[in-house]
């Protein structure tokens, strides 16, 4: 049709590349797009892999960019996040620098420190007694592509070899307890748990983790890790970036839009850490500022945090646990120790006492850093976020499309943006992080004596 609303009409095809000519079937409509499957490659990409490594690629929903060389995964992920600013954002493209290529590793299959694999409800077997606990798993694994049955995977290409070694006992181990009646539940299906990282020794002094890996099961057991010398303990179950491999390189980005002088040339020196976790972002940056808090909702995870920073003897971090919007009201001081420099009149080395509500944080050198989960930041913590005025807000997401819904907000409140750098955390899936940097508008009386 030559209608405007029938030729932007959106058909969603799994497995195919844009550009690609192809025959599909619709199989779904909505109000604006039609879900449809391949049935015929007409005209293939040359950037397509004819034999993705995975030969259940074309079924699992775990991985949807196999297909794809992964020099075009991590262009298409550029674009897409140059596009949710300007479609989503409503941002306008001359307004900010041009959303950098996307950065990642040479690690592109078997990265993953953690999956969750499934199953579904056991059934009993055929010729069983009705009183027989005896069931059977059908599959242990992923949902698929295009609806929610459960795909058996004995092997994830994605995951760490010691996560695939431990899979392959622990899909025997299911089976077995199925089939002679063991299950915990079994009358409901479970997600399982593969967290790939090192045994927490509680009697370790030394500032070492001791080679202890491990691939633990159980999601209320602590493990521990180490990130750019830091060592991080948090349960197996809790949040934790899931590939080691681009970790440090996140980090590394953030630190350094997170210290950057500002405007003035002043250094950085208080940091509020939103949606904290662990403390990851926090103590990472410790080391270059005055005054650090982190802030988060789930009280074992601020449990965790304050640990690590015992752990490290990192004292200028204080963790709270409360809401991300509690945080800029709070009547809690911030009670941390300072390191002094000798020009402080007193012994390089030295630490002094700081006590100091949030709400009077000094704003011209104060960074917010946010990482909030899938579905970006409340109205309700964005509205403080913009009467509290920090000069730098430092917005790391998991998704590009919340991030450039809360983008117009943050722009409208008086805020360029000074850089967008996407991250290829997990190759060969459609997930995006992206950190975007923030700088308050200056005005007036920023640059007056």
């Amino acid at each position: 049709s030559s209608s405007s609303s029938s030729s932007s009409w959106v058909v969603m095809v799994a497995n195919v590349i844009p550009g690609e000519i192809i025959k599909c079937k619709i199989y779904r409509n909505f109000d604006s797009y039609s879900e449809a499957d391949l049935v015929e490659l007409v005209k293939p990409s040359s950037h397509r892999i004819e034999n993705p490594p995975c030969n259940l690629f074309e079924v699992c929903g775990g991985c949807q960019y196999q297909h794809m060389d992964i020099k075009i995964q991590r262009e298409w992920k550029t674009n897409q996040v140059q596009d949710l600013l300007q479609r989503v954002g409503k941002i306008n493209p001359d307004s900010f620098p041009k959303t950098r290529d996307v950065v990642g590793t040479d690690e592109i299959f078997n990265y993953r420190s953690k999956i969750t694999p499934h199953y579904d409800k056991p059934v009993k077997e055929k010729d069983s007694d009705d009183d027989s606990k005896e069931r059977k798993i059908r599959a242990i694994g992923f949902k698929q592509k295009t609806n929610r049955q459960i795909v058996d995977v004995p092997y994830c290409h994605i995951a760490t070899d010691a996560i695939n070694e431990k899979l392959t006992q622990v899909r025997k181990d299911k089976f077995d307890e199925a089939k002679e009646g063991k299950l915990r539940r079994p009358k409901k299906g479970a997600t399982l748990l593969l967290r790939d990282a090192h045994r927490y020794i509680t009697n370790d002094n030394d500032d070492s983790i001791k080679d202890e890996p491990v691939v633990e099961t159980d999601p209320n057991v602590y493990v521990q890790t180490k990130v750019k010398g830091l060592k991080f303990r948090f349960l197996s179950g809790n949040f934790f970036q899931n590939n080691p491999f681009m970790l440090p390189v996140l980090v590394d980005h953030l630190v350094e839009a997170a210290i950057k002088t500002n405007h003035n040339g002043d250094k950085m020196t208080h940091l509020i850490d939103c949606y904290c976790g662990s403390g990851l972002f926090c103590l990472t940056s410790a080391s270059n500022f005055d005054v650090c808090v982190g802030i988060e909702v789930n009280e074992k995870a601020v449990e965790e945090a304050t640990i690590n920073a015992d752990i490290n003897k990192i004292e200028n971090c204080k963790f709270v646990s409360a809401s991300a919007e509690a945080i800029f009201m709070s009547d809690d001081t911030v009670d941390v120790k300072i390191a002094q420099t000798e020009t402080e009149g007193s012994d390089k080395g030295q630490n002094s006492m700081s006590s100091l509500l949030v709400r009077d944080f000094p704003r011209e050198t104060t960074t917010v850093v946010i990482d909030p989960p899938r579905k970006g930041c409340s109205t309700e913590f964005l509205t403080q976020l913009y009467q509290f005025s920090p000069q730098r807000v430092v917005y790391m997401s998991c998704d590009p499309a919340t991030q450039a819904r809360d983008s117009e907000g943050i722009v409208g409140a008086g805020y360029d943006i000074t850089s967008v750098q996407p991250f290829d955390l997990f190759p060969q899936t459609r997930h995006i992080e992206c950190l975007i940097v923030f700088e308050r508008k200056e005005t007036k009386g920023d640059n007056e004596a």
